[in-house]
């Protein structure tokens, strides 16, 4: 059996540099703050926790590091990505501690060096030195690092999502002969005219199809059209389907139903896959954006729950301000089962491992929930503008099935 890769070298390499910023007093101290349900959440940039003193205060330490460059990580991406076992040491939230080496990245390290290393904390004694606090924010982080050594890859600038998504993309480049083609699978044509204004010039006209016996007696239409449409027009079944679909959309504006405007293709897609006339090209569909049966299915849910913007929440993730994602936490918080574990923060999505739970910020300016009960994030019912509702959503949900297990990335 493959052994996992060992992931211990991180929490070392961290428990280093923070060993020669702080001195070991402050290290001590901070430890001693430290307790079971300490939160930590953890965010490009930065770190942060809270402490309650004696007084009742409360008190935010940070710590904070240099962020990589675009540049710096796309030179990080590809030297990981050129590497043989690419997929093992790196596909997973268990990053091997190989890649601490700076000989595998590109030459740029991961772990922050001492001096790109700060300490903060809203208590008094804070500003001259680290203090307690801000040191236990360190030795938390350090801790996490032993399970999840993705979480560096988060601080540092560019979530570990980031890498993953290229993985996942050079695996199924070479599982492929040949790029899928990028049309909607509804409008596949027979054939291409040329691109550029000189090639249609000069490109020769389509030949005229052969003429055929015209009965002039009343017909089904499907009797009266040619054998095949001359290129560049869809084939058959591709304007019967579009012809079918036109036909419903105005049966239902006829009967007053509210049409799903899709500004995007995939949207258009998951709309069109989930009727029965469009069900036929989910095998194209599913091509066409880089699906396996079960994100199909995925795909087809959050249409379901949340219309073209629950695809595009299910599909791609954007970057969105820090503040809404603070203030989403801050709404959810009161319902958490497990108040004091980590909540993830990564694009617009916030996940709650713990309480097996996940929201992702729409461009319709919604919260979409999702739940994972097989271990892979799915979409649930009930996205709305409140992130407490949609958390409420997910939280009712995860009660009426099975307990979730540990979701994938």
């Amino acid at each position: 059996m493959t052994q996992p890769p060992s992931t211990a070298g991180w929490a070392q390499a961290l428990a280093a540099a923070l060993a020669a910023t702080t001195d070991e007093a402050t290290l001590a101290a901070g430890q001693q703050l430290l307790r079971d349900d300490t939160p930590l959440n953890v965010a490009q940039g930065f770190a942060i926790s809270k402490f309650r003193l004696p007084d009742a205060r409360v008190v935010r330490p940070r710590l904070v590091v240099a962020e990589l460059t675009t540049a710096q990580w796309d030179r990080v991406d590809a030297a990981i990505l050129e590497l043989p076992d690419a997929a093992t040491i790196a596909g997973t939230t268990a990053i091997s501690d190989e890649l601490i080496n700076p000989h595998q990245t590109a030459g740029i390290p991961l772990v922050p060096a001492p001096e790109d290393i700060s300490l903060t904390c809203t208590c008094s004694t804070s500003q001259t030195s680290p203090c307690p606090h801000s040191a236990a924010v360190g030795l938390l982080l350090t801790d996490r690092l032993k399970s999840t050594p993705a979480l560096i890859f988060t601080l540092r600038g560019r979530p570990h999502q980031h890498l993953k998504k290229q993985l996942n993309a050079a695996r199924l480049r070479t599982g492929q002969h040949e790029p899928p083609t990028r049309e909607h699978p509804a409008v596949r044509s027979a054939g291409r005219l040329p691109s550029t204004p000189g090639a249609v010039a000069s490109a020769a006209p389509p030949a005229i199809p052969d003429p055929v016996d015209l009965n002039l007696c009343p017909q089904p239409l499907a009797h009266m059209l040619p054998l095949a449409p001359p290129a560049p027009l869809p084939d058959l079944p591709g304007l019967n389907t579009i012809a079918t679909d036109a036909a419903h959309r105005a049966q239902a504006l006829l009967d007053g139903s509210e049409l799903q405007h899709c500004p995007d293709t995939p949207g258009d897609i998951a709309r069109l896959t989930a009727l029965p006339h469009g069900a036929h090209l989910r095998p194209s569909a599913m091509e066409y954006l880089g699906l396996d049966v079960v994100s199909m299915g995925h795909l087809q849910l959050a249409y379901a729950h949340g219309g073209p913007a629950g695809v595009s929440a299910y599909l791609e993730a954007f970057t969105i301000e820090h503040d809404v994602l603070a203030q989403a936490q801050a709404a959810i918080q009161p319902l958490r089962p497990a108040p004091m574990a980590t909540v993830e923060w990564e694009d617009n999505r916030l996940t709650d491992i713990a309480a097996g739970v996940q929201l992702r910020y729409g461009l319709d300016a919604r919260w979409h929930p999702y739940r994972a009960p097989f271990g892979i994030w799915q979409p649930v019912p009930g996205p709305d503008t409140d992130p407490a509702k949609a958390y409420r959503a997910a939280r009712s949900t995860n009660a009426r099935g099975s307990s979730p297990k540990t979701p994938k990335k």
